[in-house]
């Protein structure tokens, strides 16, 4: 992905035949004398490397505390689970990584059912028994590489979008199903701190939202997907997120049911 503002590197590149790299600055050979050429060929220039990770750093929190914010301003209830994880410098240098610079700040689901006696009439070359089945059902998505079936949305917010309207417009461009947000179903605040007496930290925001149907028929984004379909029964192979929101939905009953 590359900005507007982004340099081509080959223009921004020195010409190696002519030019070598000191120090941050670029020296023409052709203008040395021959000591002085000798005296570069021996200079040792230190490899640039990864900027280390500040361990003070606390990175996404104003961001995560805002969206919380406007989620509790735009709904009844909005329940929040926070958890914390304490992890190695290792573990913690990923994490860091993964989001400093990123925009990565967490993912929003979506919860979309569908009222199964509004479906549309029976094509021709379907069988009438197959409209006695008007149970309600549940969009889910199986993504490219996936072995489980999930909740779709999921992307980056685009520029001034709130995490609802990234959510809906990431269900219709996976599966062309145009859905209405009703409301949250759980928000994960996670916590990630370095296993040290540092007071750096990492925080994600993970929304779980729920919505009904509008409109649209499946097309589904094969760049992203293998499939999408609407389940009046959950799939065995499902995300333990998803398994437990169908559970619900179905009253609780048991998926071997």
């Amino acid at each position: 992905m590359t900005g507007d503002g982004e340099r081509d590197s080959e223009e921004a590149a020195p010409d190696a035949d002519d030019e070598q790299s000191a120090g941050g600055f670029t020296i023409d050979e052709s203008e040395l004398d021959d000591a002085a050429r000798q005296e570069l060929e021996e200079l040792e220039v230190p490899e640039p490397r990864e900027t280390d990770v500040d361990l003070a750093d606390k990175i996404n929190q104003v961001n995560v505390d805002q969206r919380l914010d406007r989620l509790e301003a735009a709904y009844d209830e909005v329940p929040v689970t926070e958890q914390t994880f304490e992890l190695s410098p290792e573990e913690y240098a990923d994490v860091y990584a993964a989001t400093q610079g990123t925009g990565y700040d967490g993912n929003s689901v979506v919860f979309v059912t569908r009222d199964g006696e509004s479906l549309p009439a029976l094509n021709e070359n379907i069988p009438e028994t197959a409209n006695r089945d008007t149970r309600d059902r549940v969009l889910l998505v199986l993504g490219r590489g996936a072995d489980l079936w999930a909740l779709p949305g999921g992307g980056k917010a685009d520029q001034y979008e709130s995490m609802q309207e990234t959510a809906v417009r990431r269900v219709h461009e996976q599966t062309g199903i145009r859905c209405t947000i009703t409301g949250v179903e759980d928000v994960v605040h996670s916590k990630y701190y370095p296993d040290t007496d540092a007071e750096g930290s990492v925080h994600t925001l993970d929304v779980y939202f729920r919505a009904g149907y509008e409109s649209g028929a499946l097309d589904v984004d094969e760049s992203e997907l293998v499939g999408a379909a609407w389940f009046a029964e959950p799939p065995e192979n499902l995300t333990d997120g998803a398994a437990d929101l169908f559970d619900q939905f179905r009253g609780g009953r048991d998926r071997t049911e």
